[in-house]
């Protein structure tokens, strides 16, 4: 925050770490280990070719870096998913610890704003609050991702009112943060959990109907009071003023858009044009700009390849929790397979999902839950509150 430069930064070489850790575990599982080794080798394939074609304009070390946001969610999926099924009583309990630790200390750090400490989510203006993290752009992300997991324990624990408090303090936390990404992606999480996965029986959701009839005016009335009472309308109405309607929704994403893609048609070969110019060649290429769209910024860094290899990753999740959602045996498979298309949605319109440093490892997390089972061999079941009972 004080413009220290360092060769890597202390958050990059922890993240490093962890991944390192994580490739060594998967070296006892040599099917994954070789997955996970192609998949990096791929995405560093533009990287490779800028050594030798530009080698003054890249760099395979910085393109790592990069590229580890892009590879942690995967390799993670593969060590939870290994890890569930080789000791599932111990990884489970430990796998929700962890969701609500990091949950804790994501919320009180939006919250320490009202204490006067942390730093504005956006400089101008003091807008927002994002704590002490540094990524302001992806804590919005990262706590959808948290609280869905919660969420989805409340709920199918029968805990109603917790649920809603749980809603209320998630939709502050979204407001706080000054984000139409957080604020819109809690209230859709939060709405579709108590229909995932059910029939839609009018009956059975009539009181859950009438109380978001009534709740959510107050929400929405909460929400607007907030708003028009704090820098946010300053931002909105200075925005909506100088930038047509789809650049002030997507905050001028479809400018950077259009830009990188002139970039692309002019300045890249035929071959970077199939496989990519790698991140660091991409950025220089763009000013430092991405366009904040992760598909089109890793189709544009990675080319045609990567594009392909990402997309691939995240049909076969989507795939595999739409088959666990047709069995009553894996409890997770529902929310699996609505988060996956909030997600890719988010990601789409938002960026700062899948590129996520931060968000990374929950995302592996979060997907690798679908195969938790309802019950575990020896007839021991086991609950999403972590607990046993034979």
């Amino acid at each position: 925050m004080n413009g220290i430069n360092l060769p890597i930064s202390f958050s990059q070489l922890f993240k490093l770490v962890i991944l390192a850790l994580l490739l060594t575990r998967l070296l006892f599982t040599i099917k994954l280990f070789i997955s996970a080794s192609i998949v990096i080798f791929i995405l560093l394939i533009p990287s490779i070719y800028q050594v030798f074609h530009d080698p003054e304009d890249s760099s395979v070390f910085l393109d790592f870096i990069k590229i580890s946001k892009y590879l942690t969610p995967f390799i993670c999926f593969l060590f939870f998913v290994d890890a569930l099924k080789h000791s599932k009583d111990k990884i489970y309990p430990l796998m929700l610890s962890l969701v609500k630790f990091s949950y804790v200390v994501l919320v009180l750090n939006i919250f320490v704003k009202y204490i006067g400490l942390g730093y504005p989510a956006y400089k101008s203006g003091g807008m927002g609050s994002k704590g002490y993290f540094y990524a302001g752009n992806e804590i919005s992300a990262l706590l959808i991702i948290l609280c869905s997991i919660i969420a989805f324990r409340l709920w199918n624990k029968g805990l109603k009112t917790k649920y809603f408090v749980f809603l209320a303090l998630n939709l502050m936390a979204g407001l706080t943060i000054s984000s139409k990404t957080g604020i819109l992606g809690i209230l859709l999480v939060f709405f579709i959990i108590p229909f995932q996965g059910k029939s839609l029986n009018l009956k059975r959701f009539f009181p859950l109907i009438v109380g978001a009839m009534c709740l959510l005016p107050l929400a929405l009335l909460f929400s607007w009071q907030f708003i028009t009472n704090s820098a946010i309308m300053v931002r909105i109405e200075f925005f909506y003023e100088k930038l047509d309607f789809w650049t002030f929704i997507l905050s001028s994403r479809n400018v950077f858009l259009d830009n990188s893609f002139e970039v692309y048609l002019n300045e890249y070969n035929f071959i970077e044009k199939i496989i990519g110019v790698g991140q660091t060649k991409f950025e220089l290429l763009n000013n430092s700009k991405v366009v904040e769209m992760d598909i089109m910024d890793i189709f544009f860094a990675y080319g045609v390849l990567g594009l392909f290899v990402f997309i691939t990753m995240l049909a076969f999740v989507l795939v595999q929790a739409k088959v666990f959602h047709r069995t009553n045996r894996r409890p997770y498979a529902n929310l699996i397979l609505m988060m996956v298309i909030i997600l890719i949605i988010i990601s789409t319109f938002a960026g700062h999902v899948f590129g996520s440093g931060m968000s990374a490892i929950f995302i592996g997390i979060l997907f690798s839950l679908m195969y938790v089972k309802s019950y575990i061999k020896n007839t021991t079941l086991l609950y999403l509150d972590g607990s046993f009972n034979k």
